[in-house]
């Protein structure tokens, strides 16, 4: 007779492995952890899951990679059309609302993209969303300005900003899994983000 599999047994695992995968990356998570998290054995993960490799992409897909990059693009776009950047928090902003409702919807892989996808085929999209940050905030510079390339220091800086505020999505997607914390907590961020980036790309 076949094994009859438990959906909530599954959803155990793919729950615990969401969270080892982005605490320790792909490469260093074990199943062997995963089975502690989730509160089985080792061998019953293998009735769910080929390997660890397939329970990783049970979480983390490429549509949903593709998303993510798509959506932050759309949301960078935006900066161009608005005079007051501090107004284009989730409440004031169409893309920075659906981006925002985008991280919450699919926490737990969006977190692996940022913190534990290497060694597998999307460990460059952190990078990705950090270059193409860069890239649009320089080209927005440059146009306001009126000159050529960015001083290297001044992309040493932006390089900096950018880097450190995919590690706070990160760090915010860790600490809080109920969607009005979430909310919350990337509101106080982008009101302190978004004055500041407008005060650097806009100078006086």
């Amino acid at each position: 007779m076949p094994q009859k599999l438990k959906d909530d047994v599954r959803d155990r695992i793919i729950e615990a492995a969401g969270a080892i995968f982005a605490e320790r990356g792909f490469t260093a998570a074990r199943l062997a952890d995963v089975a502690v998290r989730a509160g089985i054995s080792t061998g019953n993960i293998y009735k769910y899951f080929d390997d660890k490799e397939s329970l990783f992409n049970a979480i983390v897909t490429a549509p949903i990679a593709a998303q993510l990059l798509r959506l932050l693009r759309i949301r960078l776009r935006e900066f161009e059309r608005l005079d007051d950047w501090e107004r284009a928090t989730a409440s004031g902003s169409d893309a920075a609302r659906a981006l925002l409702a985008f991280w919450i919807e699919h926490r737990p892989a969006v977190l692996i993209l940022l913190r534990g996808s290497h060694g597998t085929r999307y460990e460059r999209v952190r990078t990705m969303m950090i270059h193409e940050m860069e890239r649009l905030a320089s080209a927005y510079a440059q146009k306001r300005g009126g000159s050529g390339a960015l001083p290297s220091p001044a992309r040493f800086v932006l390089h900096r900003v950018f880097a450190r505020t995919v590690d706070m999505i990160a760090d915010i997607l860790e600490a809080h899994r109920e969607p009005i914390a979430i909310q919350q907590a990337v509101a106080v961020f982008w009101r302190y983000q978004l004055a500041g980036l407008q005060a650097l790309l806009n100078p006086s």
